[in-house]
């Protein structure tokens, strides 16, 4: 519900929804204060939001994703917010190499 409704929040809601939805996992705290990206630009900065989120719970719950199994939860997830990402926004989780 949360995650339809539209806005940051519904990004972190959508991509927690669908990891609790193929794992048993608990919640999680992620403490972003630096972030500079500017949301609502079509910078994927949402697509980064939901990488985010979906590598934190791969990481504290030790998931065993791969990047592109995390890519696809965090497009899954964004998939159900008002947003209309494409399939290759989640490329940010390959990061800087």
């Amino acid at each position: 519900q949360v995650a339809r409704q539209g806005g940051f929040w519904s990004y972190v809601a959508g991509v927690a929804y669908i990891i609790k939805t193929y794992h048993d996992v608990g919640g999680l705290q992620i403490d972003n204060h630096e972030t500079s990206l500017p949301m609502g630009k079509g910078l994927s900065s949402s697509a980064a939001v939901c990488v985010l989120v979906a590598r934190a719970f791969n990481l504290l719950y030790n998931l065993h994703l791969t990047v592109r199994g995390e890519m696809e939860y965090a497009f899954r997830g964004e998939v159900l917010t008002p947003s209309k990402c494409g399939r290759m926004d989640q490329c940010c989780a390959f990061g800087r190499r």
